[in-house]
C-alpha cells in the first residue's frame, strides 16, 4: 500500500511544491549568473508543473461536483504565475526589477500552493479513491516527461 501513496497525484504535486520552495530559498541567496541559473530552474519547474496540472489534474477535478469549483481560480493563478515568469525571463538578474519580480512570483506561488494543499486536496480526498489518485499520478508523471523537452526549449527563446 505504501507504494501507491508515494506516486498518487497529490503526493507528486506536494513534492513538486516543496522542490519549488527550495529553489526559491536558494535563489534568494544567489547573485549574478547563479541567480539566473536558479531562475531558470524555477521557470522550468513551475512551467512544467502548471502545464502538467492543467493536462491531468484539472480535467480530473472537473469530473467531480465537489472539486470543479476550484479549477477556474487555479487556472487564473497559473496564468498570473506564467505572466510573471515571462516578465522575469525578459530581465537580467542585474536589473532593479528582477528581485522585485522574483518576490512577486514567490508570493503568487505561495498563495496558489497554500490554497491547493489546504482546500483543493481535502476536497479531492473526499471524492477520489486511492486507485484513482494513483492512476492520475501515473498520468501526471507521463505527461510531465512528454512536456519536458518543450519547456526546456521555451527557456532558450
Amino acid at each position: 500500500m505504501a507504494k501507491t501513496k508515494a506516486t498518487d497525484i497529490l503526493s507528486l504535486i506536494e513534492a513538486e511544491h516543496r522542490q519549488v520552495e527550495q529553489l526559491f530559498a536558494e535563489a534568494e541567496k544567489a547573485k549574478g549568473s547563479k541567480l539566473h541559473e536558479h531562475f531558470n530552474q524555477i521557470y522550468k519547474a513551475l512551467s512544467l508543473h502548471a502545464r502538467t496540472e492543467e493536462l491531468v489534474f484539472y480535467p480530473a477535478l472537473r469530473e467531480y461536483e465537489e472539486t470543479e469549483q476550484y479549477v477556474e481560480e487555479a487556472e487564473e493563478e497559473h496564468e498570473e504565475v506564467s505572466l510573471i515568469l515571462e516578465e522575469i525571463k525578459a530581465l537580467k538578474p542585474t536589473d532593479p526589477e528582477f528581485k522585485e519580480k522574483m518576490s512577486e512570483l514567490k508570493e503568487a506561488v505561495q498563495y496558489h500552493v497554500e490554497e491547493e494543499e489546504s482546500e483543493i486536496f481535502s476536497a479531492v480526498r473526499e471524492c477520489m479513491n486511492e486507485q484513482v489518485l494513483a492512476e492520475l499520478g501515473q498520468e501526471f508523471q507521463k505527461a510531465k516527461a512528454q512536456l519536458e523537452p518543450e519547456i526546456e526549449a521555451a527557456l532558450t527563446r
